[in-house]
């Protein structure tokens, strides 16, 4: 996925100047003169600070807006579910489709810019193996977490009087009236820390691998659909090996909303389940990376040895047919 962007205004440029010098000769001076003004004008519009500093920062805002949007709609839906209904099976179902259906909003919206990655471990696999540069990934993961807690925080103003009757007005953290988890993930009760971080390493590693391949064009690539693929990938890990520790997969969408709960519910949710808040931001770059190692050594090296196994036999059957004229 291409990092770079170049508006699309901008990318006219050789065309509007060979248009301009074409016409030169069809003018009289006094109207050159004027259209070499405009176009320097033109120019230096183009070359200011802002605009420079607007196209390199471009990459990093959509990355904020496109997690913005995604956990947004994503503790949208897990309040929702909280809220609303006591039956924990269509809960879980429900939710497990706001978190795929705000994942592919927030990769549509990004897509075409930063690459869409919405998560610290797909950005840190992507400059391992598909080109993001490094020196670009600090200002991908700063993006991260502050669009997910942006995207929190306006999730709990959305929902702020909804959960005045439902709690009675005191926010918890755990319990029949808890709502911390539709922000922070927890692990179930019997679930230990150990137990919970292979969950959810194993959880990112198969989230990469799809990632890989749904964006590998030599493999079968989902192309104008990746944004959907992608969304039922979530949804499909979140309603398979998602229970024991609420799928979080992501440690910008853990963590982000994690510290705007914290607003509300208290230092409480850092510390609950045996200080669990370092297993969902952990786990889930050690899973990333193993997941794309995986892809890269079995996957791509596969494919690389059948195109060139296809490429030599094509070249032998040309030589052969070269022979025989």
């Amino acid at each position: 996925m291409s990092t770079s962007v170049t508006p699309s205004r901008f990318g006219s440029e050789g065309k509007s100047y060979s248009t301009f010098r074409n016409s030169r000769s069809r003018t009289n001076p006094s109207d050159r003169a004027g259209e070499e003004i405009e176009f320097a004008s033109q120019k230096a519009l183009r070359d200011t600070w802002f605009t420079r500093m607007r196209i390199f920062t471009a990459p990093y805002f959509a990355e904020f807006i496109g997690t913005a949007v995604f956990v947004l709609i994503g503790c949208g839906s897990n309040l929702t579910y909280t809220v609303m209904t006591s039956n924990a099976e269509s809960a879980w179902l429900g939710a497990a489709f706001g978190w795929g259906i705000g994942l592919m909003l927030g990769v549509f919206v990004a897509g075409g810019v930063s690459g869409a990655m919405l998560n610290p471990a797909v950005a840190l696999s992507f400059a391992g193996y598909r080109g993001l540069p490094w020196i670009q990934v600090p200002f991908y993961f700063f993006a991260e977490f502050a669009g997910a807690f942006v995207g929190a925080l306006l999730a709990y103003a959305c929902f702020a009087h909804s959960l005045d009757p439902f709690d009675g007005y005191h926010r918890q953290i755990s319990g029949t009236f808890g709502s911390a988890g539709s922000f922070g993930n927890f692990a179930r009760p019997f679930i230990g820390n150990g137990a919970a971080f292979l969950s959810e390493a194993v959880g990112t590693g198969l989230l990469v691998i799809g990632v890989f391949a749904i964006t590998d064009a030599s493999n079968f690539p989902a192309r104008s659909c990746t944004p959907i693929a992608i969304g039922l990938l979530l949804t499909g890990l979140a309603l398979s090996i998602g229970y024991p520790t609420g799928y979080s997969f992501n440690p910008a969408r853990d963590l982000g909303p994690r510290c705007a709960a914290a607003i509300w519910y208290g230092a409480g949710v850092f510390t609950a389940h045996g200080s669990y808040t370092w297993v969902p931001v952990a786990a889930p770059l050690a899973g990333g990376i193993v997941g794309a190692t995986l892809y890269e050594l079995f996957i791509v090296s596969r494919r690389a040895a059948v195109v060139e196994e296809d490429d030599h036999s094509s070249s032998v059957s040309v030589h052969s047919s070269e022979t025989f004229e």
